[in-house]
């Protein structure tokens, strides 16, 4: 009999768990991430970085230009071995300034990285912090989602209520 009566306990409380609703929720983090006053101080240091690069490849380009049409106007009367000389410098620039470029990519990938991923984490902790209170089981990212149904709850508004941000 006791056994019984346990099975019945287990059995119905199992019955209600099922019962519950799962409650799902979808997030616009872009439309989060364009409205964080962070961005557009990350954006524009992330620019005054590009102008930096920017102004040091000018420079570059600059110096390979001028060198470039001093042996252009001069080529006639220099030796064959100064003539090569000048012509592998000229390579050697021009080889510089590829690499240059290839650096620069990579640093401003680097930099923008590294100014944007605290946002990125903040509106994270908050998607986070909205899931874990609303008793959510997912939070999905509507940039990556196909469909939604009218019964998941679009948590958008809360997150943004969460960082402070309308």
């Amino acid at each position: 009999m006791k056994k019984l009566f346990v099975i019945v306990c287990v059995s119905l409380l199992t019955i209600g768990a099922f019962a519950q609703k799962a409650k799902f929720g979808h997030v616009d983090s872009n439309a989060i991430f364009a409205v964080m006053p962070e961005k557009d101080e990350a954006s524009k240091a992330v620019e005054q970085y590009a102008l930096t690069l920017e102004t040091q490849l000018q420079t570059l380009n600059s110096e390979l230009e001028q060198k470039y049409n001093d042996y252009m106007a001069n080529q006639e009367t220099m030796t064959p071995s100064i003539k090569q000389m000048k012509e592998e410098e000229l390579m050697n620039l021009q080889q510089r300034i590829q690499a240059f470029q290839v650096r620069a990519q990579e640093d401003m990938q680097a930099k923008e990285l590294e100014l944007l991923e605290p946002i990125y984490a903040k509106i994270q902790d908050a998607i986070k912090a909205v899931g874990e209170e609303g008793g959510f089981i997912y939070i999905f990212d509507e940039s990556t989602l196909l469909y939604h149904s009218s019964e998941s709850v679009d948590v958008t508004p809360l997150v943004k209520t969460k960082l402070g941000i309308n």
